[in-house]
């Protein structure tokens, strides 16, 4: 009885989202979706195909337990940004690449602003979305700065994976950089800079956190990979690739809305493409 009420009601939050956020701009990419499928992206913004798999329920649960991390920690930098008479230590936050570190980035930064959650648009490629968080700087010396983030909630693999690699170094998540990249783009049009970008991690499995640091190369990246796209799209439905149709061969067998319509070979583990 209880997994039903609580299905029927993210079915209802899940609506409402939809309703708020895209309907009545279904032609527009999503920025999330930057570099998954490029056959999902067709099907969802081009065709405007109506969707044969929804999410099952368990994934529904799995992606409202993002969702509520998310808001949470949106609240939880306003909340200490607030009892903290709106001064921050950039140890906390900042995302340069450690060589490039000196004795003054530990210096004490005051937050100008805080925004989360804002929508962007990249009119030329027709991509839209919403970044997480944006935190608007100024150093002791005055110097500004605007310092992007994205939060995302990953399985304990992934975690190890990307912070403790038994390889002996770290996975990179193509589709995470290539996201803030997009959101990038348009935080450095409308706000005329960009100091730095990083993703925040949250293991869902026990609640550790790290964060990533994004190189700001991925802001050409991203306008290539939507150059690509809008381009790939304007002759057609893109054929099946792996790598790029789908990027992951796991993007077919779990998490697909399209899949029916699509219907996808049968792709190999060992051919995916990382």
């Amino acid at each position: 009885m209880f997994e039903e009420i609580y299905q029927e009601y993210l079915l209802h939050k899940n609506e409402e989202n939809r309703k708020k956020r895209y309907d009545g701009k279904e032609s527009w990419y999503h920025a999330s979706g930057a570099g998954f499928c490029s056959r999902k992206l067709y099907y969802q913004s081009v065709e405007k195909a109506k969707p044969t798999n929804p999410s099952k329920k368990a994934n529904m649960r799995i992606m409202r337990m993002g969702t509520l991390i998310h808001k949470d920690f949106e609240e939880a930098l306003i909340y200490y940004n607030n009892i903290n008479n709106n001064n921050i230590n950039k140890e906390y936050f900042n995302t340069v690449n450690i060589a490039e570190q000196s004795a003054k980035e530990f210096a004490v930064e005051r937050i100008e602003n805080i925004v989360t959650e804002e929508e962007i648009k990249l009119p030329e490629f027709n991509v839209r979305g919403f970044y997480d968080v944006l935190l608007q700087t100024s150093s002791a010396d005055n110097q500004k700065a605007n310092r992007l983030y994205d939060v995302k909630t990953i399985s304990n693999w992934g975690f190890r994976q990307k912070f403790k690699p038994t390889k002996g170094f770290s996975s990179e998540n193509r589709n995470h950089f290539l996201q803030i990249g997009t959101y990038g783009l348009a935080v450095k049009e409308k706000y005329g800079s960009l100091d730095s970008m990083g993703i925040i991690y949250y293991n869902k499995d026990n609640s550790s956190m790290h964060s990533q640091s994004v190189p700001m190369k991925y802001l050409d990246t991203a306008r290539r990979y939507w150059f690509s796209i809008k381009e790939e799209h304007d002759k057609g439905l893109p054929p099946f690739q792996l790598g790029v149709s789908p990027a992951y061969f796991w993007c077919c067998e779990k998490y697909c809305e399209f899949k029916d319509h699509c219907n996808p070979p049968n792709f190999k583990r060992n051919k995916e493409i990382r």
